[in-house]
């Protein structure tokens, strides 16, 4: 019989492993492997890469995504098989999960027939992170009850910071879409690293770096509240260690224009989309219904 323990296991783990395929995202496109298969949904008309490089890249990361798409239809069956009266929210959410992988994968092969259109693949994206926000909170609204942070200032202002992380990570896809990531290697600032450079595709650039330092001091102001609270005080602490990160890699990026660091950036900011988002889930209030059900039925008992 299916429990609500097998249920946390296998959401976290789907959400795991829509993670995994976002950050096999960025090593596709940092080694150029995007059309290693130009064809979908098979690879070189064939249901198997050929032995080069580019083609088992773009492979293993199909391949992930059919196993994230199996792992989710899981999710989503026994979601509403253990929740659908306990908490319909958490059957909800992986519904909604669902339709928006569907959704994401018409618009991956419209990305591969069009030859990777830059917006096309910065529109793939953001809904890869829709994708793995929606899992995330399916697992965690399926946590055990709790009545969440009572601070709603506190709630509205990481609500506030996960969005605008989400802002931030499409900013710094812009980049790459525009190509603004090969003609700037300088740091902090385009020109030279002191002088401002809005010169074709460098603003783009300046636009990411500007909502990096705006943003920026959002999540360390919001971190350091969440900090002190010992309902999210570990995860607030390891979005902010990733963050740091997140700012020394984008850094080395810019700076050294290697592939290894454009593609880490590409993992390490999903990582504080994540922890963000996981605050601001964990923070809400969580309870089942079944107890106020029965409070009701009690109350209409006749006298």
């Amino acid at each position: 019989m299916l429990s609500v323990g097998f249920f946390r296991r296998l959401a976290f783990l789907t959400a795991f492993f829509a993670y995994l395929q976002i950050a096999l995202g960025g090593v596709v496109r940092v080694s150029g492997s995007g059309l290693g298969c130009p064809d979908w949904p098979l690879c070189n008309g064939r249901p198997y890469p050929p032995p080069n490089v580019h083609s088992i890249i773009e492979y293993s990361h199909r391949t992930v995504g059919t196993i994230t798409g199996v792992l989710l239809i899981a999710t989503v069956i026994t979601a509403w098989i253990v929740f659908r009266n306990r908490r319909p929210l958490v059957a909800w959410l992986a519904t909604a999960s669902l339709v928006a992988i569907a959704a994401e994968g018409a618009l991956g092969a419209v990305v591969v027939v069009n030859q990777l259109a830059p917006w096309l693949v910065l529109v793939h994206l953001g809904l890869a992170m829709v994708i793995l926000g929606c899992l995330l909170a399916t697992a965690v609204m399926a946590l055990p009850s709790s009545a969440g942070i009572a601070d709603r200032g506190f709630r509205r202002m990481v609500a506030i910071a996960a969005g605008a992380t989400y802002v931030l990570l499409l900013t710094g896809s812009t980049v790459v879409a525009s190509t603004a990531d090969e003609g700037c290697h300088a740091w902090p600032l385009c020109g030279s690293g002191l002088t401002p450079d809005f010169a074709g595709a460098n603003a783009f650039t300046m636009l990411h770096r500007g909502a990096v330092l705006a943003i920026g001091l959002l999540l360390i102001y919001t971190l350091r509240d969440a900090i002190r609270r010992p309902e999210v005080r570990w995860v607030a602490l390891a979005t902010l260690l990733v963050f740091g990160l997140q700012v020394a890699v984008g850094t080395a990026a810019a700076l050294t224009d290697a592939g290894l660091f454009t593609g880490m950036h590409v993992a390490i900011a999903t990582l504080v989309w994540a922890g963000m988002l996981s605050i601001a889930l964990v923070a809400l209030p969580r309870a089942d219904r079944e107890p106020a059900l029965a409070h009701l039925a009690v109350d209409q008992r006749p006298a």
